[in-house]
Protein backbone atom coordinates (compact mmCIF):
# COMPACT_ATOMS: atom_id res chain seq x y z
CA UNK A 1 0.00 0.00 0.00
CA UNK A 2 1.18 3.14 -0.89
CA UNK A 3 1.91 6.49 1.91
CA UNK A 4 0.31 8.56 -1.31
CA UNK A 5 -3.25 9.44 -2.47
CA UNK A 6 -2.53 8.94 -5.87
CA UNK A 7 -0.18 7.06 -8.26
CA UNK A 8 0.46 10.03 -10.74
CA UNK A 9 -0.35 13.23 -10.51
CA UNK A 10 -0.29 15.69 -13.88
CA UNK A 11 -0.01 19.59 -14.26
CA UNK A 12 0.75 21.80 -16.49
CA UNK A 13 2.21 25.17 -16.65
CA UNK A 14 4.03 27.65 -18.56
CA UNK A 15 5.94 29.00 -15.61
CA UNK A 16 6.25 32.35 -17.58
CA UNK A 17 8.68 32.35 -14.73
CA UNK A 18 7.96 29.74 -12.41
CA UNK A 19 6.74 31.36 -9.25
CA UNK A 20 4.99 30.67 -5.69
CA UNK A 21 1.86 29.85 -6.79
CA UNK A 22 3.11 27.00 -9.12
CA UNK A 23 5.45 25.72 -6.32
CA UNK A 24 2.26 25.49 -4.19
CA UNK A 25 0.82 23.90 -6.74
CA UNK A 26 3.98 21.49 -7.15
CA UNK A 27 4.41 20.90 -3.30
CA UNK A 28 1.14 19.61 -2.86
CA UNK A 29 1.43 17.33 -5.53
CA UNK A 30 4.16 15.65 -4.08
CA UNK A 31 3.06 15.36 -0.88
CA UNK A 32 0.33 13.53 -2.25
CA UNK A 33 1.15 11.47 -5.66
CA UNK A 34 3.89 8.78 -6.12
CA UNK A 35 5.04 10.19 -8.68
CA UNK A 36 4.30 13.62 -11.24
CA UNK A 37 4.67 14.86 -14.01
CA UNK A 38 5.06 18.39 -14.97
CA UNK A 39 4.23 19.63 -18.19
CA UNK A 40 5.97 22.79 -19.50
CA UNK A 41 3.47 23.99 -22.38
CA UNK A 42 4.31 26.31 -25.50
CA UNK A 43 8.23 25.43 -25.57
CA UNK A 44 7.35 26.29 -29.36
CA UNK A 45 7.21 30.11 -27.86
CA UNK A 46 10.09 32.53 -26.33
CA UNK A 47 11.20 35.39 -26.47
CA UNK A 48 8.08 37.36 -26.43
CA UNK A 49 6.38 39.26 -23.98
CA UNK A 50 3.92 36.60 -22.83
CA UNK A 51 6.51 33.63 -22.94
CA UNK A 52 9.89 35.29 -22.58
CA UNK A 53 11.58 32.16 -21.19
CA UNK A 54 12.77 29.17 -23.26
CA UNK A 55 11.86 25.61 -22.24
CA UNK A 56 15.13 25.36 -20.94
CA UNK A 57 15.07 28.08 -18.39
CA UNK A 58 11.77 27.69 -17.28
CA UNK A 59 12.94 23.77 -16.15
CA UNK A 60 16.29 25.01 -14.95
CA UNK A 61 13.78 27.53 -12.68
CA UNK A 62 12.02 24.17 -11.09
CA UNK A 63 15.11 21.73 -11.02
CA UNK A 64 16.63 24.89 -8.83
CA UNK A 65 13.82 24.65 -6.27
CA UNK A 66 13.27 20.72 -6.42
CA UNK A 67 16.83 19.03 -7.23
CA UNK A 68 18.34 18.82 -3.81
CA UNK A 69 14.95 17.75 -2.27
CA UNK A 70 14.34 13.35 -1.72
CA UNK A 71 11.27 13.81 -3.49
CA UNK A 72 13.05 15.38 -7.10
CA UNK A 73 13.50 11.69 -8.20
CA UNK A 74 9.51 11.12 -8.30
CA UNK A 75 9.51 14.34 -10.55
CA UNK A 76 9.16 14.56 -14.19
CA UNK A 77 9.40 17.84 -16.16
CA UNK A 78 8.86 17.93 -19.59
CA UNK A 79 7.83 20.21 -22.72
CA UNK A 80 5.29 20.16 -25.38
CA UNK A 81 4.43 22.22 -28.52
CA UNK A 82 0.99 23.85 -28.06
CA UNK A 83 -1.54 22.63 -30.90
CA UNK A 84 -4.37 24.93 -32.42
CA UNK A 85 -6.95 22.57 -31.53
CA UNK A 86 -8.06 23.35 -27.82
CA UNK A 87 -10.83 20.02 -28.26
CA UNK A 88 -7.76 17.83 -28.87
CA UNK A 89 -5.77 19.40 -26.06
CA UNK A 90 -6.24 17.18 -23.07
CA UNK A 91 -6.11 13.60 -25.49
CA UNK A 92 -3.03 15.24 -26.83
CA UNK A 93 -1.23 15.50 -23.57
CA UNK A 94 -2.56 12.09 -22.24
CA UNK A 95 -0.98 10.55 -25.54
CA UNK A 96 2.09 12.52 -25.30
CA UNK A 97 2.73 11.19 -21.88
CA UNK A 98 2.16 7.54 -22.44
CA UNK A 99 4.23 7.51 -26.11
CA UNK A 100 6.61 9.62 -24.32
CA UNK A 101 6.94 7.40 -20.76
CA UNK A 102 6.03 4.27 -21.04
CA UNK A 103 6.65 3.52 -17.87
CA UNK A 104 4.53 5.82 -16.41
CA UNK A 105 0.71 4.58 -15.36
CA UNK A 106 -1.60 7.18 -16.56
CA UNK A 107 -2.41 10.06 -14.51
CA UNK A 108 -4.74 9.62 -12.07
CA UNK A 109 -4.98 13.34 -10.75
CA UNK A 110 -4.58 16.42 -12.24
CA UNK A 111 -3.76 19.19 -10.55
CA UNK A 112 -4.47 22.62 -11.64
CA UNK A 113 -4.67 26.52 -10.66
CA UNK A 114 -8.32 27.04 -11.80
CA UNK A 115 -11.29 25.64 -12.78
CA UNK A 116 -10.62 26.65 -16.17
CA UNK A 117 -6.95 25.09 -16.29
CA UNK A 118 -8.71 21.58 -15.50
CA UNK A 119 -11.64 21.74 -17.76
CA UNK A 120 -9.11 20.01 -20.43
CA UNK A 121 -9.39 16.90 -18.54
CA UNK A 122 -12.34 16.49 -16.98
CA UNK A 123 -13.09 13.73 -19.10
CA UNK A 124 -10.19 11.91 -19.30
CA UNK A 125 -8.61 11.93 -15.24
CA UNK A 126 -10.88 10.31 -12.79
CA UNK A 127 -9.45 13.08 -10.19
CA UNK A 128 -9.00 16.68 -10.72
CA UNK A 129 -7.13 18.99 -7.68
CA UNK A 130 -7.46 23.04 -7.56
CA UNK A 131 -5.05 24.65 -6.05
CA UNK A 132 -7.13 27.42 -5.39
CA UNK A 133 -5.71 31.13 -6.16
CA UNK A 134 -8.03 33.11 -4.18
CA UNK A 135 -6.93 31.66 -0.87
CA UNK A 136 -6.62 34.24 1.14
CA UNK A 137 -3.68 32.68 2.93
CA UNK A 138 -1.47 33.16 0.55
CA UNK A 139 -0.81 36.10 -1.50
CA UNK A 140 -2.41 36.26 -5.14
CA UNK A 141 0.13 35.55 -8.25
CA UNK A 142 0.49 35.20 -12.04
CA UNK A 143 2.92 35.02 -14.29
CA UNK A 144 1.31 38.20 -16.28
CA UNK A 145 1.62 40.30 -12.83
CA UNK A 146 5.40 39.74 -12.43
CA UNK A 147 5.75 40.17 -15.77
CA UNK A 148 4.45 43.64 -15.81
CA UNK A 149 6.41 44.16 -12.28
CA UNK A 150 9.71 43.32 -13.96
CA UNK A 151 8.77 45.45 -16.95
CA UNK A 152 8.17 48.49 -15.06
CA UNK A 153 11.11 47.87 -12.92
CA UNK A 154 9.16 46.75 -9.61
CA UNK A 155 11.43 44.96 -7.77
CA UNK A 156 8.74 43.19 -5.81
CA UNK A 157 8.04 40.43 -8.35
CA UNK A 158 11.01 38.86 -5.68
CA UNK A 159 8.56 38.45 -3.43
CA UNK A 160 7.09 35.82 -6.25
CA UNK A 161 10.28 33.79 -7.07
CA UNK A 162 12.28 31.53 -5.33
CA UNK A 163 15.63 33.45 -4.26
CA UNK A 164 17.34 30.96 -6.01
CA UNK A 165 16.15 32.09 -9.26
CA UNK A 166 16.07 35.50 -9.11
CA UNK A 167 19.64 35.37 -10.96
CA UNK A 168 18.24 33.61 -13.57
CA UNK A 169 15.63 36.03 -14.04
CA UNK A 170 17.92 39.34 -13.57
CA UNK A 171 20.66 37.52 -16.04
CA UNK A 172 18.04 37.03 -18.65
CA UNK A 173 16.08 40.48 -18.72
CA UNK A 174 19.91 42.01 -18.66
CA UNK A 175 20.61 40.50 -21.18
CA UNK A 176 17.65 41.40 -23.40
CA UNK A 177 17.75 44.54 -22.03
CA UNK A 178 14.22 44.28 -20.96
CA UNK A 179 12.49 43.06 -22.70
CA UNK A 180 9.45 41.70 -21.34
Amino acid sequence: MSDYKYIHGLCIMRAQPFHIGHQKLVDRMLRECERTTIVLGSIQEQGTNRNPFNYTTRKKMIQNIYRSQPAYDRLKIVGIFDINNPAEWGEYVLDFIAESFTDLPKPDVYYAGSAYDAHWFKDYIKNIVIEDRTDYSFPFVSGSMIRDMIRYGDQRWKNFIAPGNHHIIEDFFTKKKGII
